[in-house]
């Protein structure tokens, strides 16, 4: 915008007031006037917006611009767009948009990247017990096509406790020369931990060293639950394939994603379908054909919303009401806390147990009264919520009273 910082919009929107002088990076911001701009059910507290997030109204207005446009001539797919989309992930991730493919989720993500690794029967992919079942699948569905191996390791001993020195060590005690690709979550849905993927790459680096590129070992990030919700760019983690949905904490239009590729490896993994786009050797692993269009141009509006508001502070409130309701849990006799209380291992989501009663009867209980929680569908169904900004601090003390009062 000419003649207009950011700043200068966000207070000409609202979504700002005008405090310079706010001790913490999320005060500053308006952040009902940014709750006002989704379609929430004022009736229910939502803290499961992670799972398939609400929609500002310029990203609702974005798909209907571009829907308009096709409806008027649908033979008008105006790459262009296409291209803007790359440009807007790659600044907002750190990284080019030529090493960014398009595809519809996560899980598809993750399936291309496993099944077009350069992977041989002799060789094994390395997983950590934490991972989603769907990213397991996708590395085990891979790794059968060739007749190679998948390892589960762990990677901490207590999800509550972890440190980064203890994940660092354990997985530099698990990779083996066969090891030909690693597989961790940025910030993992069955436990609320933030990995720290910084280490993990540094530690990888190192098992590397001496490698032929056909024995390279290749990091891979399920960054699904840390993009948007972390203040890092995850191109610039030390990884070399990050894979996310963008229709998550990002409050990207739904069916949309994207998968980054360090370019230093990006021939050590091949297509697996027909592409659409033709513009780099990543782009080609995002698949052709038809798809919603007017979805994914409209991830740029989602982009330009959360810059437009600032990653560092959306991060901040996200930590924020994560922290006051760890805190608050900590104060009820019994329940216990599975996710760490140290922001720098953790960020929006929180998983817990109430004594006595499993986490599917607690998500029950609460929903009897307009609260909306997860479960962690994994080994062990913690309850779970997810902070999202367009949550506020009175929802979090209202949930935290109904819990003690279960």
């Amino acid at each position: 915008m000419k003649g207009m910082d950011r700043r200068d919009f966000l207070v000409g929107t609202g979504l700002l007031a005008v405090t310079p002088t706010a001790a913490s990076a999320a005060q500053g911001t308006d952040w009902g006037a940014v709750r006002r701009e989704f379609r929430l059910d004022p009736t229910l507290i939502n803290l499961g917006l992670f799972y398939l997030a609400s929609n500002p109204r310029e990203v609702r207005s974005a798909v209907e611009t571009f829907k308009r446009k096709l409806d008027a001539n649908s033979h008008d797919l105006m790459p262009d767009q296409a291209q803007e989309v790359a440009v807007a992930l790659g600044q907002y991730v750190g990284g080019a948009p030529d090493d960014i493919a398009f595809v519809p989720n996560t899980t598809i993500g993750l399936s291309i990247v496993y099944g077009g690794l350069r992977l041989r029967r002799d060789q094994e992919l390395l997983l950590t017990d934490q991972d989603h079942a769907w990213h397991r699948q996708a590395a085990q569905l891979a790794a059968d096509r060739v007749g190679a191996k998948v390892r589960i390791g762990t990677l901490y001993a207590n999800s509550a406790s972890v440190t980064e020195d203890e994940v660092a060590s354990r997985l530099r005690n698990s990779i083996t020369p066969q090891t030909r690709a690693v597989g961790i979550t940025w910030v993992q849905s069955s436990t609320g931990v933030r990995m720290p993927v910084r280490a993990c790459a540094q530690v990888v680096a190192e098992a590397n060293k001496g490698r032929s590129p056909e024995d390279r070992c290749l990091l891979v990030v399920d960054g699904v639950h840390g993009l948007a919700a972390v203040d890092d760019d995850a191109a610039r983690l030390g990884a070399d394939v990050f894979v996310a949905g963008t229709h998550k904490w990002l409050f990207g239009p739904r069916g949309t994603g994207m998968v980054w590729v360090n370019p230093q490896v990006s021939n050590q993994i091949v297509p697996l379908l027909p592409s659409l786009s033709d513009r780099s050797e990543t782009a080609l692993l995002g698949p052709g054909g038809f798809h919603a269009f007017e979805q994914y141009y409209a991830v740029r509006a989602a982009v330009e919303f959360h810059q437009r508001l600032g990653r560092s502070r959306v991060a901040a409130r996200i930590t924020e009401l994560a922290t006051r309701f760890k805190d608050g849990l900590a104060e009820i006799p019994g329940v216990v806390i599975h996710t760490p209380r140290d922001p720098r291992m953790s960020a929006g989501m929180v998983c817990f147990d109430v004594p006595g009663q499993p986490g599917p009867e607690v998500v029950g209980r609460l929903k009897e009264k307009r609260i909306q929680i997860t479960t962690a569908a994994y080994r062990i169904p913690y309850a779970r919520i997810g902070t999202a900004i367009l949550n506020t601090p009175a929802e979090i003390d209202r949930t935290l009273k109904e819990i003690r009062s279960l």
